[in-house]
């Protein structure tokens, strides 16, 4: 919930994801041979905002870190549990080109 940038358009007060976590990708190996290989979608990570303030001791600018910035996301792959970042982008990119507009549901904050 009340993901970052990428967010589900809409009524959506929580601002859910586009992106559920347990979600399974198929990724082309990146050991070559042409196949593919199953990821599961693990967690998402807060996002680091360049220059974000400036120190008033030192007169720089400083980076801070964002929750809930969510435009990176921890996937495991199936095979050997090893974990690897992805960006959420390549993600929605993937369910476009499956054609799979299928979006987390949202939950009903009215009752």
């Amino acid at each position: 919930y009340h993901a970052g940038r990428w967010f589900a358009p809409g009524d959506n007060p929580l601002r859910v994801g586009p992106v559920a976590v347990g979600s399974i990708y198929q990724l082309p190996t990146t050991r070559g041979g042409g196949r593919m290989e199953r990821w599961m979608v693990e967690a998402f990570l807060n996002g680091v905002m360049a220059a974000a303030v400036r120190n008033p001791a030192t007169g720089r600018w400083e980076d801070r870190v964002i929750s809930g910035r969510s435009d990176r996301a921890v996937i495991r792959r199936l095979a050997d549990d090893m974990r690897r970042e992805i960006a959420v982008l390549r993600l929605l990119q993937l369910d476009d080109e499956a054609g799979d507009m299928n979006r987390p549901t949202l939950p009903d904050v009215c009752r």
